[in-house]
């Protein structure tokens, strides 16, 4: 099977096809509002503080607190009109940022909507699990997606590169920016209401007879003790996380500020370079996912979490923009794999009827590893000194941190495969 030629049945390649003009519209939307973007017009734009600069990093991941119970409103509901309005909600944050003022009321304005559609996304990020999970089956699910990803991933990294450009020109020009791309925003709702959702109706009645027996709305920490495959897996997740999210903000300060790069060459470390990356490993990626399980596939992919990370080290250590832009590559080779196993893994441990609640508890539980590891990895940095001290430091920890992950991913695939339970379709082909 060729990577464009993913063999799905016709229902799904006519909804297949219509997220696939979302993913050519939305990420227009959705690039204004990512960190890297967020981060780099707060810090030349806006001045703000170090630790603002940590709040905008922990954003996105501070919202995946919200999650969970996106899982219960969720639950029972049909899956396309929910996403739609979350849609509409993300489109309102980014048309709050073009009309506000350039000054500090303007500033809490850009981080709040920022915060908001975050929250948004998290719920979307939920809401589409579930469709990806009926729509697509184990054996080309990682392609279906990966896919979608792709073609979101070249929509951002075109904006993305257009973005810096635009700014170091016209300084003044960012309002019509988020103006525009909530333009764009529109049209993709558009395209994603053409989505059918394949079997929908007997899943809300599984999902509706699954809360009038408590199954899904019980604590995610009684579904962590009840599956321990699952906990292991979360907990090696949750360093991983912890460890590459400890220098996105510190990242953007040394980048911004200490070596004093333009829009352009800023935007294109934080963000496009990656995104590049990703966009080009992502088949591979998902080739590899749809072959094995995601616990083995995650302890090969953390391998190159901790060697990016370690040339981020040698990257601030020099002070390089070379180097640091060697280290982003490998990052985005990482992430190309990563953010695959990352919206899917949760489907190699969750029965069907358990599939929100899964994807609630592994969302959530990365914004409670997002909102502490941003601050506190900025409050490292400078209170070490930053760059021109021991700060460049923190990036040896966040390396470690990574390495640690990789051998707990490692060790539950030893264990998976010993007891005989890896198999890569627990609900269904």
């Amino acid at each position: 099977m060729s990577w464009l030629d993913v063999k799905l049945q016709a229902p799904a390649q006519a909804s297949f096809r219509a997220e696939k003009l979302t993913e050519c519209t939305l990420p227009i939307t959705l690039v204004l509002l990512e960190g890297g973007v967020v981060g780099v017009i707060a810090a030349k734009i806006y001045q703000v503080s170090p630790l603002t600069l940590a709040i905008i990093s922990a954003a996105p991941m501070f919202a995946n607190l919200s999650s969970f119970a996106w899982n219960r409103v969720a639950s029972g509901r049909p899956k396309v009109g929910l996403a739609c309005l979350l849609q509409i909600g993300i489109l309102l944050c980014v048309l709050a940022v073009a009309v506000a003022p350039i000054n500090d009321t303007g500033a809490v304005v850009l981080v709040a909507s920022m915060i908001v559609s975050r929250i948004l996304v998290a719920g979307l990020i939920t809401v589409r699990s579930v469709i990806w999970s009926l729509n697509y089956t184990r054996s080309n699910r990682a392609q279906a997606t990966g896919q979608l990803q792709m073609i979101a991933s070249l929509v951002t990294v075109v904006i993305a590169s257009a973005i810096g450009p635009i700014l170091d020109r016209y300084p003044d020009g960012m309002p019509w920016l988020y103006a525009v791309g909530a333009m764009f925003g529109l049209l993709g709702i558009v395209f994603f209401r053409r989505v059918v959702v394949l079997g929908e109706s007997d899943h809300l009645l599984q999902e509706t007879e699954a809360n009038n027996q408590r199954r899904q709305s019980v604590s995610f920490i009684t579904i962590l003790r009840e599956d321990r495959r699952f906990a292991k897996y979360q907990m090696s997740m949750f360093a991983a996380g912890f460890g590459n999210m400890l220098i996105e903000a510190p990242l953007i300060f040394l980048v911004t500020r200490e070596l004093s790069a333009s829009y352009a060459t800023s935007i294109t470390l934080t963000m496009v370079i990656p995104f590049a990356v990703s966009l080009l490993s992502l088949p591979l990626w998902a080739r590899y996912l749809d072959r094995v399980h995601v616990a083995q596939f995650r302890a090969r992919q953390s391998i190159l979490w901790v060697l990016a990370l370690t040339l981020t080290l040698i990257g601030a250590l020099l002070g390089s923009i070379l180097w640091l832009a060697i280290s982003r590559f490998v990052m985005g080779i990482a992430r190309g794999g990563g953010s695959l196993a990352w919206q899917l893994g949760h489907n190699d441990f969750a029965r069907a009827d358990q599939l929100s609640a899964y994807m609630g508890i592994h969302v959530t539980l990365t914004g409670v590893r997002g909102a502490i590891a941003p601050v506190l990895g900025m409050l490292l940095y400078t209170s070490w000194g930053g760059a021109a001290d021991n700060g460049v430091w923190l990036f040896a920890v966040a390396a470690f941190v990574c390495g640690l992950s990789g051998i707990g991913f490692n060790q539950l695939y030893r264990q998976m495969k010993r007891d005989g339970s890896i198999k890569l379709s627990p609900q269904s082909q």
